[in-house]
């Protein structure tokens, strides 16, 4: 009796050391996540097992913590499944293997029982899926994010940021509209953010491209209060300040075709300039401000052009922006992309924007009522903070499924140059408006 009282004693004496030790570390900084419910597995399920094999394999002492990424496979289908971690930028080894394991145990309590599993920590972010790669991440472009106000961890603004990020990437987010802007907290902490999509894509294509930057943000802008990312099918912004219903023009890029026009520079030129002013002018007066324009170069070529503004804007700073990114486009080159907060225009000798699916959304918006201002509750898990949001959405928001696609991808390398180079606007070729 006193050996076995004596087991009991030392095994409760070792769990509540471990117990202690675990909650004196200070844990991953939850920030989101998505495990939709369209793809479960049982726990004696084949799929489980390799779930368990890879998630060992993610979390183990020999993972590439030094590098901040792996990816691995494990199984095939249907119960194949695929998965990786991604570290933010400066993480030591130590912190992105401590995050890692972390989030290996935390995702099957977020997410008991789901086949397709984000979920994002300040330090890194895991996913996997019994889907493989079959889509694409989007196209990094450029960012922005400059280190002139920072926020700390744990404090009100980065409660209020987990917030804002978690309405503008959720299921119920306006997807179908490709535009969505919303405000979180209070002054001095208040963070204003938006997304907006390339007009002429999907709304499925839409959400991913968001959702993606939404898990980039912490990587390439790490504790930044003002940030801005570019990917070639959406924009993501939030910041400190406002940037709601007002027109920015700094801070933007210049992308070019390295081909240039060698006959009939003027008269391309010329071409290039009352396309898309055209185009300038039907996108600010169109409720999407967005529009696109085609003419004919030669018998054999065909111009197209491709305008956007954010919706939130007034029609004439949507064509004030617009006329002035117009006529910085490098029309020397046979194609051309300048892209501003604001504003965005794009135009090439060749095909480039999907003309099926720029009339059906149009015609949603024309016909929805003029919107109201929503409130959405603040996300509750991990320390999502107290927050209320307010969101104006350009439409009443439409439900898409929420299908999280899972990319295995190999170590990303650098965006090759060969068709494009990129030219950030310096400090003197920044557009700005007068007061």
């Amino acid at each position: 009796m006193s050996f076995c009282a004596t087991s009991i004693f030392l095994l409760l004496f070792s769990f509540l050391t471990s117990f202690s030790f675990r909650v004196s570390a200070q844990d991953p900084t939850y920030i989101n996540n998505s495990c939709p419910d369209t793809s479960t597995y049982t726990r004696n399920s084949t799929y489980f097992t390799n779930l368990q094999t890879l998630l060992s394999s993610l979390s183990s002492p020999d993972a590439s913590y030094s590098s901040g990424f792996q990816n691995d496979v494990v199984g095939e289908p249907p119960d194949g499944v695929s998965g990786l971690f991604s570290c933010t930028g400066g993480v030591s080894p130590e912190l992105c293997r401590s995050c890692v394991a972390f989030s290996v145990k935390d995702t099957l309590v977020r997410c008991p029982n789901q086949k397709e599993v984000m979920i994002l920590y300040d330090q890194c972010m895991l996913r996997y899926s019994f889907l493989r790669v079959s889509v694409k991440d989007p196209t990094y472009v450029y960012h922005v994010c400059p280190n002139t106000t920072t926020y700390t961890r744990n404090s009100t603004y980065l409660a209020n940021l987990q917030t804002l990020l978690s309405s503008l990437s959720s299921r119920n987010a306006s997807y179908s509209a490709g535009f969505q802007n919303a405000t979180a907290g209070q002054a001095p902490d208040r963070v204003t953010g938006l997304f907006l999509c390339r007009g002429d894509i999907t709304p499925e294509v839409c959400r991913r491209c968001v959702v993606f930057a939404v898990n980039e943000t912490v990587t390439r802008c790490p504790n930044e209060r003002e940030v801005t990312l570019y990917y070639d099918k959406c924009l993501l912004r939030y910041s400190n300040g406002n940037i709601l219903s007002t027109l920015i023009t700094n801070g933007g890029i210049i992308l070019f075709n390295t081909q240039n026009i060698t006959s009939n520079q003027i008269g391309f030129r010329d071409l290039v300039l009352s396309t898309m002013n055209q185009t300038a002018t039907e996108a600010s007066t169109s409720p999407r401000r967005f529009a696109t324009g085609k003419a004919n170069f030669t018998a054999f070529q065909t111009l197209y052009g491709l305008v956007q503004c954010t919706p939130d804007l007034i029609s004439q700073d949507c064509l004030r922006c617009l006329n002035q990114i117009v006529n910085q486009l490098p029309m020397d080159r046979i194609g051309g992309r300048l892209i501003v907060p604001s504003c965005s225009s794009i135009f090439q000798l060749s095909p480039f924007y999907s003309e099926s699916n720029i009339e059906t959304p149009q015609a949603q918006l024309d016909s929805a009522p003029p919107p109201q201002p929503i409130s959405i509750p603040s996300p509750q898990p991990g320390e999502g903070g107290n927050s209320s949001v307010i969101v104006i959405a350009v439409v009443v928001p439409i439900t898409v499924i929420f299908l999280l696609v899972v990319a295995v991808f190999s170590f990303r390398s650098k965006r090759k140059t060969t068709a494009y180079e990129t030219e950030p606007l310096a400090d003197g070729d920044d557009i700005t408006t007068a007061g």
